[in-house]
């Protein structure tokens, strides 16, 4: 495209919508300052994502290596051994079976595990969750948020991850799936009278749904924030809107809703 045209097309951009103006500016300034095209941080081995995410305890360690390796058995024999001994229900999901899950994103993140990975460890995972939940009852509910992908994205493994996850760890999730409206996002949230929506998105050309969704919610449910996050999605691109928080992991999604339950707000995320 000629530079005059693109000089043109930013102008009316700019007098006809200032704010979506505004916001391309700041990512655009993000992105010149490297803050994109950073080096990818020097990776983590298997052995030290284990030191740091595995409990210290071997029964709990051999607990998050099972669900790590995908061994559903491993897990829920593990886990009824430690159920038998009178452990904690919720302390054996928090501290047993969730560092499997966490190094295996982490690992994700990386390049070294790739989605089959992330789902037979979910699936492994979700062996002993079931036996916690059959112990108790049912895991206590903490609080209650909302999970789904963008309008027009149908990708949903990774908002799949959190909402189990986010069960895990004693969250009532209301899960919209994929290819969700802002509009319906927002109703549902006022509806079920969520603490925090979480939405996720694989591709650039739906990242709108994200911004979309945060004004929506910051005019009709001021006190609920998006969490959002997907392979396309950077805190860079965050901070260019209000009432949105950037969650790397699903595990950071989960310490993102405890804040927000006890009352801390998008900002103080920034």
């Amino acid at each position: 495209m000629r530079s005059d045209i693109v000089i043109e097309k930013i102008i009316t951009l700019r007098a006809k919508d200032p704010k979506r103006y505004e916001a391309l500016i700041k990512e655009g300034m993000a992105w010149e300052q490297g803050e994109y095209g950073k080096k990818e941080k020097e990776k983590a081995s298997l052995a030290s994502l284990q030191k740091e995410y595995f409990p210290k305890d071997a029964a709990y360690a051999a607990i998050s290596k099972a669900v790590l390796e995908g061994k559903r058995d491993a897990v829920v024999k593990g886990t009824e051994e430690q159920l038998s001994k009178g452990k904690d229900p919720v302390d054996l999901v928090s501290h047993a079976l969730m560092p499997g899950i966490q190094v295996q994103c982490e690992r994700y993140d990386q390049g070294d595990a790739y989605v089959p990975d992330i789902l037979m460890s979910n699936e492994a995972m979700l062996g002993g969750i079931k036996l916690c939940q059959q112990k108790l009852g049912n895991i206590p509910k903490t609080g209650k948020v909302i999970t789904f992908v963008t309008e027009g994205d149908l990708h949903d493994i990774g908002k799949n991850i959190v909402a189990a996850i986010m069960r895990a760890n004693g969250y009532d999730v209301v899960d919209l799936g994929r290819d969700v409206p802002a509009s319906k996002v927002v109703e549902t949230a006022k509806k079920e009278n969520v603490q925090m929506v979480c939405g996720s998105t694989l591709m650039s050309t739906t990242k709108p749904g994200l911004v979309e969704t945060a004004k929506l919610l910051a005019k009709e449910a001021p006190k609920v924030p998006i969490a959002c996050g997907g392979a396309a999605v950077s805190k860079q691109f965050v901070d260019t809107f209000d009432n949105a928080i950037y969650t790397k992991s699903p595990l950071i999604t989960v310490n993102t809703a405890n804040g927000v339950r006890e009352g801390k707000n998008w900002k103080e995320y920034r």
